[in-house]
């Protein structure tokens, strides 16, 4: 699944930087952010590192429950750039390029619960898949993605950890 998720070609993105990808083979918990950010290797990185506010939030969620597997990754897995060579939000196109990378990366590690970060991921993700009819075999809950929590609603940061941490003990992991 890796070796085919880095041979992607279906876009242009490739050319900024070859696919970010987590290099686990199985998980409980799926992270998905929405696009990968520059690295400098992207075969010693991975998507939604702790160097970053966003990383930070989400190892601390991990760390509550140890027991656990995650698995971390993008809806567009390589870096989205505009003409100034600056990092900009991906184009529907790039993102409906790029599902399949996910949907498969889901349906090869079968996680029990994905949390899908933040709204644009959540809604391209749920419109894609009414209109083309796809059913997931996990539970996938839409939820505020990390960096906003981290930069407008700090002091709702342990709100944020609980509730998520709650929704897994739901799933009984």
């Amino acid at each position: 699944m890796i070796e085919k998720i880095k041979n992607c070609r279906k876009c242009k993105l490739c050319k900024n930087q070859e696919p970010l990808l987590d290099k686990k083979n199985k998980c409980d918990i799926m992270w998905v952010g929405l696009s990968a950010k520059k690295v400098e290797d992207v075969n010693k990185n991975y998507p939604l590192e702790n160097n970053t506010s966003s990383g930070k939030l989400i190892e601390e969620i991990e760390k509550k429950r140890d027991d656990l597997t995650f698995y971390k990754t993008n809806l567009v897995k390589c870096l989205p750039l505009n003409e100034e060579r600056k990092l900009m939000y991906p184009t529907e196109n790039e993102m409906e390029m790029c599902i399949k990378n996910l949907l498969m990366e889901i349906h090869e590690l079968k996680p029990r619960v994905v949390f899908l970060l933040g709204n644009n991921v959540s809604k391209f993700v749920a419109k894609y898949c009414k209109k083309n009819s796809i059913k997931v075999d996990a539970k996938v809950l839409s939820i505020e993605h990390p960096s906003y929590i981290c930069v407008y609603k700090r002091k709702n940061k342990d709100a944020y950890i609980k509730k998520i941490t709650d929704e897994i003990e739901r799933e009984e992991l």
